[in-house]
């Protein structure tokens, strides 16, 4: 399989083909920059290789903890991890997961140490519309859509030359 570096160099090059193309089919600056910044993001840190220890995961830094369940849970290079479809949703959903654990955390922790009460369903259901309207004035409705883009096309380009690089070795073992 080709290097990180390698993938790290593919992740760069296709950076402005991915603006121009999100900026052409959007006519948004703001969305083609999230659509890019989320591509960089899928590439260098939200790929397939986060169920090994990879480059990808060490890049997580101390946050790297989050993903020890995704390790154990799912085979590396298996339709769950590596899969077009799949593999960045997964991650999508999981890492959602994650950081609605961690903000309903922080929600909690903050209403016990203004209040001393535990928040109730509507206190938490207020933060996520409030993280909602900010994110939809800030750059535009179909952020999330752009987001989800961006994300799978990083982490595609990754299977992707995996999946080039396969060939290519087959290919010359047979010639």
């Amino acid at each position: 399989m080709p290097s990180g570096k390698t993938h790290d160099a593919i992740t760069i090059l296709l950076a402005a083909p991915t603006f121009a193309a999100s900026w052409a089919l959007t006519r948004s600056l703001s969305l083609a920059v999230v659509a890019t910044l989320a591509m960089l993001f899928g590439g260098f840190m939200f790929g397939p290789d986060l169920d090994i220890q990879s480059k990808q995961y060490t890049r997580w830094g101390v946050f790297r903890f989050i993903w020890l369940p995704y390790k154990v849970i799912f085979r590396h290079r298996s339709r769950w991890s590596h899969g077009l479809i799949f593999g960045t949703l997964i991650r999508v959903v999981y890492f959602t997961g994650i950081i609605a654990l961690m903000a309903a955390a922080a929600v909690y922790l903050r209403a016990m140490l203004v209040t001393g009460a535990p928040p109730g369903f509507e206190e938490i259901a207020s933060v996520w519309r409030m993280m909602d309207a900010v994110l939809k004035q800030s750059v535009g409705n179909h952020v999330l859509w752009i987001t989800f883009a961006g994300l799978w096309w990083g982490a595609a380009t990754h299977t992707l030359t995996d999946v080039g690089w396969s060939v290519l070795r087959k290919g010359s073992e047979i010639f």
